[in-house]
């Protein structure tokens, strides 16, 4: 996992939107619609809403039915997209169509969590963090 991050958006007064995550992402943007785009999908059943925490500034969970799915983030370079799976997952994560460096961010458990988490940054990270939250969605 990389160094700790802090966050960007955390004025609890300013609620995220497409204009104020674009000018935040920058380069990176593209990445971010396509995300949005992937996880919006109906099929998917996920309710995407930005939540002010005190302690971490503006998350988006991404809930279905109640349960919390993953949490997307955005950074001054990237957005991320983090999942926590049960350590018995561990092999079907290593299975995953996604790059080494995304199946390397689950290497250590966080409590009793295996967390894993994608940098979105093109296109194709976005894929691979679509890959995870379906993944995710299978483990319930």
């Amino acid at each position: 996992m990389p160094e700790r991050r802090v966050p960007v958006l955390i004025d609890p007064g300013v609620t995220p939107d497409a204009d104020l995550i674009a000018a935040t992402l920058g380069a990176a943007t593209p990445g971010w619609e396509r995300l949005q785009g992937l996880l919006g999908d109906p099929g998917l059943g996920l309710e995407l809403s930005w939540r002010h925490y005190r302690d971490g500034g503006w998350l988006c969970p991404a809930i279905r039915r109640g349960k919390n799915v993953a949490w997307l983030a955005v950074w001054d370079d990237c957005a991320t997209v983090t999942c926590y799976f049960a350590e018995r997952h561990r092999a079907a994560l290593a299975a995953l169509p996604v790059p080494e460096a995304v199946r390397a961010s689950s290497a250590d458990l966080t409590g009793r969590l295996l967390p894993v988490v994608v940098e979105v940054r093109t296109r194709e990270d976005a894929d691979a963090a679509a890959e995870v939250v379906a993944a995710r969605l299978r483990s319930r």
